[in-house]
């Protein structure tokens, strides 16, 4: 049997030396694209405690004075009221700074902070923004599991294909969680969809009701494109969806674009005497639905009184939402 002979070659010097060189360049820390690069926070971060910190790379010999100077701004539309100053000495070319502490939580929806940096003794400044804080409630468990002190909803398992009047007689039965006194609701899902019933308020009371939804479950401080909104209008009794496309943050303050959504009647509502089904299908909302999957959720009703479950929720922050958990 003929065998096959492999020889090794050694590397020249010079190969050895480029690739040694090569590996050195990747082990260094990036260089940064301007005299100061704010590299945290970023627009549109929610951070998670009332401590604002940043993380900065300098030029050191951009610095006239070696400082930066730091405000943080809380805007609402046009009005601004800054929260924070701190003139930072930076001694090394990168560095973590903590700046303070905001109170008035959350900052989220149309209210946000600006985070502005000033040279001395130079033109060089800049903004981060928005940035929002939603502090989440709950503890950690000594098995490493997360317990939201907002305890979750239940979409109870409903049978597959099964329609949206069977959907109604199913959750009639089922555990109902109340919001503010005006409006009583169950929730059910299967593998085509979710179903949310409920009985018609009385139409002097309650003018609308939103079902917001926060798929990716990021309880973060500003809306995005994967929150969609259900709203069911009593004067019409249909259903239609929204949600948010584009989205500024400028000295006006924050837009918030809000497209259509859904399709083949999907959200859709079935009438069953005196209740009504809000459906929604899965691939809508942009989820794989399975076995103790939670989604952010929250339920907003508008009239002569507006109230929402959770009782604290913000339409405008996912963050102050609930969660929904689909049962086995």
């Amino acid at each position: 049997m003929n065998k096959r002979t492999v020889v090794v070659r050694p590397l020249s010097i010079i190969a050895v030396l480029a690739m040694a060189f090569a590996a050195s360049l990747s082990a260094q820390p990036a260089v940064p694209d301007g005299p100061v690069v704010i590299t945290a926070p970023a627009a549109w971060t929610t951070l998670r405690s009332d401590s604002v910190t940043v993380s900065v790379q300098a030029d050191l010999d951009k610095l006239p004075k070696g400082t930066i100077d730091f405000k943080v701004v809380r805007r609402s539309g046009t009005r601004a009221n800054t929260v924070i100053t701190k003139s930072v000495k930076m001694e090394e070319a990168a560095a973590d700074v903590f700046l303070g502490r905001v109170k008035e939580l959350p900052v989220g929806g149309n209210v946000y902070l600006s985070v502005e940096w000033s040279v001395p003794g130079s033109s060089l400044k800049g903004v981060v923004e928005p940035v929002g804080i939603v502090k989440l409630f709950g503890e950690m468990t000594a098995g490493n599991k997360w317990v939201p002190a907002q305890p979750p909803q239940t979409a109870v398992r409903l049978a597959d294909g099964i329609s949206g009047a069977q959907a109604a007689e199913a959750l009639s039965a089922t555990p109902v969680f109340d919001v503010g006194g005006l409006v009583k609701f169950s929730a059910g899902w299967n593998p085509t969809g979710l179903f949310i019933r409920f009985v018609q308020p009385s139409r002097t009371a309650v003018v609308g009701i939103d079902f917001a939804f926060d798929m990716k479950c990021g309880k973060n401080a500003f809306l995005a494109w994967a929150d969609r909104f259900a709203r069911y209008n009593l004067p019409d009794d249909s259903v239609s969806g929204k949600h948010i496309g584009n989205r500024t943050a400028d000295s006006a303050g924050i837009k918030f674009e809000e497209l259509k959504w859904g399709s083949n009647n999907s959200p859709g509502l079935e009438k069953a005497g005196d209740a009504r089904v809000v459906m929604v299908r899965w691939p809508d909302l942009g989820v794989q639905p399975f076995e103790e999957r939670s989604i952010g959720f929250a339920v907003f009703v508008s009239g002569r009184t507006d109230k929402s479950y959770p009782a604290a929720a913000d339409r405008n922050i996912p963050g102050t939402w609930g969660d929904l958990k689909l049962a086995k």
